[in-house]
């Protein structure tokens, strides 16, 4: 390893920031793994392994601390932790640039434990007694979206008891004055048929009446718990429904048997981040439509879910936005950022922050702790594992 730092940020506030972390060492306790040594611990050290380990007091791995937070844990990144956190307070979004497995994914995940739980939606998609076409869409507060759907079901489930108990006195009225025209007709033949005609006509109006209630109950198409963390989705590699959402096919479109629009509708990755985070690696392979689309979602924060597939009857279908208040974590090679879409590029430029990541760090007493407590940390996951 050598001395080279290859981090650099687009944003003149946050490298005033990185500056006062070089000059306050106390900034830096909650990445390092005390006790330090003095001024020089962050000189090129010239001696091995096994001489420096000799000097580190230490009987097992479980005397090493290892911070809770996960922005902490992240070595040879600490311009880049400093950006999250920044990112995080202020909701702006990001393009990380560097190599493979530099810690990227890492960082972008880290954020979701700065982002606060309480700001957490579910989202329900609704049918449209207009326009059965256009489903609505309504959000509310986290963990309360399978207690509506819940009481939807209980609601309709007794209306449905209630409708077939009428029915089936309705057709038994109806049985017996058959029985009575048969006693006093004495055709046994008008007894078979009628009672033929009775049980088709009950099960048919049994079912219409049954798939009329369910047609009406809500789909929660986003849920959190109250007390889950902030949703990090890795969208990386995606196909164009999976990021943008999609609306199913129905086989069925006719006949009493097809499926209500707003039941097909499914959820992309962009809705599914909806307050939290969105990290997308080699951005550069998104379509330039996809980047197109991912923009609007960005600026709108909502985004209305239709059907991708021009063959399907999905493709007659088209919600009201759905909410995707997302933070945007972008990633890629150095190469990532000529296949950006221009406008895309220059939103994070103007509206967030750029990092060119570390692919080097020094070879100091400081990393070599930093290093010792990341494979302390990793043998005390595969012990509780």
């Amino acid at each position: 390893m050598t001395d080279k730092d290859t981090t650099s940020i687009w944003s003149s506030d946050v490298e005033d920031s990185i500056d006062m972390v070089d000059e306050n060492p106390v900034i830096e306790e909650v990445t390092v793994w005390a006790p330090e040594p003095g001024p020089d611990s962050d000189d090129v050290l010239g001696s091995s392994i096994d001489e420096w380990i000799s000097s580190v007091e230490f009987s097992s791995t479980e005397d090493v601390p290892i911070p809770d937070r996960l922005v902490d844990q992240v070595i040879g990144q600490e311009a880049g932790s400093v950006v999250i956190k920044k990112a995080a307070e202020q909701r702006r979004h990001m393009l990380m640039i560097g190599d493979p497995g530099t810690g990227k994914s890492m960082l972008a995940r880290s954020m979701t434990d700065l982002l606060p739980k309480d700001a957490l939606e579910d989202v329900l998609v609704y049918p449209n007694e207009d326009d059965e076409n256009e489903p609505r869409v309504r959000s509310v507060p986290a963990g309360r979206g399978d207690r509506i759907v819940k009481l939807q079901k209980e609601s309709t489930r007794t209306q449905r008891e209630r409708s077939q108990k009428m029915l089936l006195i309705a057709f038994a009225a109806v049985g017996f004055l058959l029985v009575i025209a048969t006693i006093q007709s004495g055709d046994i033949l008008t007894l078979l048929f009628g009672g033929f005609l009775l049980m088709f006509g009950y099960m048919f109006i049994r079912g219409r009446l049954g798939s009329g209630d369910d047609s009406r109950i809500p789909k929660v198409l986003v849920k959190h718990d109250s007390k889950a963390m902030p949703p990090f989705v890795d969208a990386t590699a995606t196909l164009s429904g999976s990021l943008l959402g999609d609306v199913r096919h129905d086989p069925f479109q006719s006949g009493g048997m097809e499926t209500p629009a707003h039941d097909r509708v499914e959820p992309g990755a962009i809705h599914r981040a909806h307050k939290g985070v969105l990290y997308i690696d080699e951005v550069n392979l998104l379509r330039l439509e996809e980047q197109q689309a991912l923009l609007t979602a960005m600026q709108e924060r909502a985004f209305p879910i239709s059907g991708r597939s021009e063959r399907s009857s999905g493709a007659l279908t088209k919600t009201e936005p759905v909410p995707c208040d997302f933070i945007l974590i972008a990633a890629g090679n150095l190469d990532a950022i000529q296949g950006m879409h221009p406008a895309l590029r220059s939103r994070i430029r103007g509206y967030g922050y750029g990092v060119y990541v570390n692919s080097e760090i020094p070879h100091t007493a400081r990393n070599r702790r930093r290093l010792f407590r990341f494979m302390s940390h990793t043998a005390n996951r595969v012990i509780a594992t």
